[in-house]
């Protein structure tokens, strides 16, 4: 999915909630890592890309949610003992590196283990972080939450412009 909006949206998260990780940037993402190896960190983000593609979206995005599995490894070991299986695997498929493999290579490895339960922990703990993230957010036009602004009501819930207008309701009702 291609990300074009003609209307930017300024997203807003609940105050209460933490703020995201910061993501260095260029290669030096990898040394935000506390728990996975650069490795797993790097076939990591290419699943997340493979299995939520979104061509506007910058890496950082992806590498962010990495960065969340990175936190939850070091706090539960089983999930990263898990994610270390899922990432064994599906490198072990071919000679070439997950990350560089063609986009088919990609979901067919990934097709190989969908029913386990190591890939099902991935891939909802990976949509979980991706769309709870205030950039992606903009990129899609969603404003965020609205509570500890006063709500929508006074605040636009009907500005969406980008929309074409809809048909006019029957009047023999």
């Amino acid at each position: 999915m291609s990300i074009s909006s003609p209307k930017a949206a300024v997203a807003h998260k609940d105050p209460k909630l933490p703020p995201a990780p910061a993501v260095p940037e260029g290669d030096a993402w990898i040394g935000a890592l506390r728990t996975l190896g650069a490795g797993t960190a790097v076939t990591l983000e290419a699943v997340v890309r493979t299995l939520y593609p979104h061509d506007g979206l910058p890496d950082r995005v992806y590498r962010r949610v990495v960065l969340h599995f990175d936190r939850l490894a070091g706090a539960f070991p089983g999930l990263g003992q898990s994610v270390a299986e899922v990432i064994d695997h599906i490198e072990a498929a071919l000679p070439l590196p997950f990350a560089e493999r063609s986009e088919s290579y990609r979901v067919a490895a990934l097709r190989s283990i969908e029913g386990s339960a190591a890939f099902t922990l991935i891939q909802r703990t990976a949509v979980r972080f991706l769309y709870d993230d205030v950039e992606i957010w903009e990129a899609f036009g969603y404003e965020g939450a609205s509570h500890h602004l006063g709500g929508y009501v006074e605040r636009g819930f009907d500005d969406l412009d980008w929309l074409p207008e809809p048909p006019p309701l029957p009047t023999d009702i």
